[in-house]
């Protein structure tokens, strides 16, 4: 559902008239990563790792970016973390390092000039695209790579007529149900053999991997990002006149 609303928005934004702004944006972004997945249920921020990236934003509009970017990172689980016995009982860990390759449209929710630090330059975006992962493994298990399906939101604000500060939130739904190492897996025996009590087939469903429940991982990032060549950049001198 979210992201068909995210969809929805895209095509909403695109619909509206909006001034032209086409140029370039070069940017960096630092901040964190974390898993979700058969080992963290719901835990947001679960053990957060580093995340290092840079990015190419092509700008269409006052509404409408297009943001071509990379990052590594690390992602970590372990059920030791958590209190449910059969997590205990499954003992499962797995750390592995994320590449992520993305083209992701950002949509503005209110006018936005880049170059502006006076009126238009500050707005919350939201942001759906695709993703390419590479998962690499840090034991025996093989590397593989995934699909993902990025979707988020942020904020994003003029600071210098040419420079832009970014804080943002995105989640990535993957293809893979890998990402933790545990897929549909069942721990029947070993329950019953650590507490001698035999599990109902209806239990024993609350031990399995979530077969039909890919793996996600999230990231929280602060940008920072130089534009240039932009068709509607004003003089900076206009800006700062209006800014007084």
């Amino acid at each position: 559902m979210t992201v068909t609303a995210l969809l929805s928005f895209v095509f909403l934004f695109t619909a509206l008239p909006a001034k032209s702004q086409f140029g370039i944006e070069i940017g960096f972004n630092a901040g964190v990563s974390y898993y979700m997945g058969d080992i963290n249920y719901a835990k947001q921020f679960y053990h957060p790792r580093h995340n290092l990236g840079a990015s190419i934003k092509l700008h269409f509009s006052n509404r409408i970016d297009l943001r071509l970017g990379y990052f590594n990172s690390r992602l970590v689980g372990n059920d030791a973390d958590f209190q449910n016995v059969f997590q205990q009982v499954r003992n499962k860990s797995f750390a592995v390092t994320l590449d992520e390759i993305s083209a992701i449209a950002e949509i503005d929710f209110l006018p936005y000039i880049y170059g502006d630090v006076a009126r238009n330059s500050f707005t919350p975006y939201a942001q759906v695209g695709i993703a390419g992962t590479f998962i690499g493994r840090t034991a025996n298990d093989e590397d593989f790579f995934t699909l993902a399906i990025p979707f988020g939101f942020g904020f994003k604000k003029n600071i210098l007529p040419r420079l832009v500060l970014s804080v943002e939130w995105g989640f990535r739904w993957t293809l893979s149900d890998m990402i933790d190492g545990i897929s549909n897996e069942s721990i029947k025996n070993d329950y019953e053999i650590a507490y001698g009590v035999p599990l109902s087939e209806d239990v024993n469903m609350k031990q399995l991997g979530f077969r039909y429940t890919n793996d996600w991982y999230s990231v929280a990032l602060v940008g920072i990002s130089y534009t240039f060549k932009i068709g509607g950049l004003g003089c900076p001198a206009y800006y700062k006149k209006h800014q007084k």
